[in-house]
């Protein structure tokens, strides 16, 4: 099976996102969302999205603060319990997140032992969408 990389996209709106956590911007980074997501605030993050956000950017750069913040977790434990809780915020706006998902899937690395821990999870959903 061809695996075809999708457009890139971004999202944006990083001031509502820290506004609503009370984090500051760096304006000198370009992983903002990476950089300040706490796994412990993971159920904050798939709260908001889940009832707050409503800008498609703003999606977009959330869900990149909740996929850091679970691969973050600790524990393939606890990383299977939050997934259950993001896997169908993915499905559910697979097209936002195409990008996202293809990145974190790792297809240009044949060794999936040298991805994140998260690679797997993602795999699997890109490959069963």
């Amino acid at each position: 099976m061809e695996i075809i990389e999708p457009k890139y996209r971004f999202g944006g709106n990083w001031e509502e996102l820290a506004t609503l956590f009370n984090y500051t911007i760096d304006s000198l980074s370009q992983d903002w969302t990476y950089e300040i997501a706490e796994p412990e605030r993971i159920d904050d993050y798939i709260q908001a999205y889940n009832k707050e956000i409503k800008n498609e950017d703003t999606k977009f750069s959330l869900m990149e603060m909740i996929i850091q913040a679970l691969e973050d977790q600790g524990s393939i434990e606890l990383i299977k319990l939050k997934w259950a809780l993001v896997k169908p915020l993915l499905l559910k706006d697979f097209d936002l997140h195409q990008f996202t998902i293809f990145y974190w899937s790792c297809w240009d690395n044949e060794n999936i032992e040298d991805s994140w821990v998260v690679t797997p999870l993602f795999r699997e959903l890109w490959l069963n969408k």
